[in-house]
């Protein structure tokens, strides 16, 4: 029995032996490609990575921000358009409607220019007001 348990201690110590070989050699391994040129650029490349990503997230949430006040820049360009198309519409049709005037008092042969003074003076203090509004 004693010889059983010296074999059994000794095959042990041998196999432990040659598992320490092993990861001795395995870490050493491990160190070797770890410092390796190829790894050290690995990393660099990684490194240099995340910080394009973090620049591009960055570019990204700015692009986002230009969109977005483009958007508002074009809606307010799209508002003043049609409020500038309506102040010409109604200069247009004040202008007509004082020419309209004109010429009715040139035909009419009534001296008084009672009459139409304040319609021609309301006409005029509109169009003023509309070409004031005008650039």
């Amino acid at each position: 029995m004693d010889h059983l348990k010296k074999s059994c201690i000794m095959f042990l110590v041998i196999l432990g032996g040659l598992l320490l070989i092993v990861l001795v050699v395995l870490v050493g391994v491990f160190a070797f490609r770890a410092n390796s040129d190829a790894c050290q650029q690995g990393f660099k490349f990684q490194n240099e990575s995340q910080l394009l990503q973090k620049k591009l997230k960055k570019s990204q949430e700015s692009f986002t921000k230009m969109e977005a006040q483009w958007q508002s820049c074009s809606n307010t360009m799209r508002d003043l358009n049609k409020n500038l198309e309506e102040v010409t519409s109604i200069r247009n049709s004040l202008l007509i409607q004082l020419q309209e005037l004109k010429e009715e008092k040139n035909s009419s042969k009534v001296t008084s220019s009672a009459l139409p003074g304040p319609q021609i003076y309301s006409l005029l203090l509109g169009l003023g007001l509309v070409t004031a509004l005008l650039p």
